[in-house]
């Protein structure tokens, strides 16, 4: 994996003032023209994924 996979994401600011709303994240922001990226939670690595399909898997 390279190493801009493994950048942090930076929070981009709520577009909503209602805090019931989840913050958006737009995949490509997330994966910076990369297939994979690895997110780290509590410690614990899991592999976020764009298959062949263009769908997204989450794994550990």
């Amino acid at each position: 994996m390279s190493r801009e996979a493994r950048m942090t994401v930076e929070a981009e600011p709520r577009e909503s003032s209602d805090p019931e709303t989840p913050r958006r994240v737009q995949s490509t922001a997330l994966f910076r023209g990369e297939r994979e990226v690895v997110i780290v939670h509590r410690g614990q690595e899991y592999r976020l994924r764009i298959t062949r399909m263009e769908k997204l898997i989450l794994t550990k």
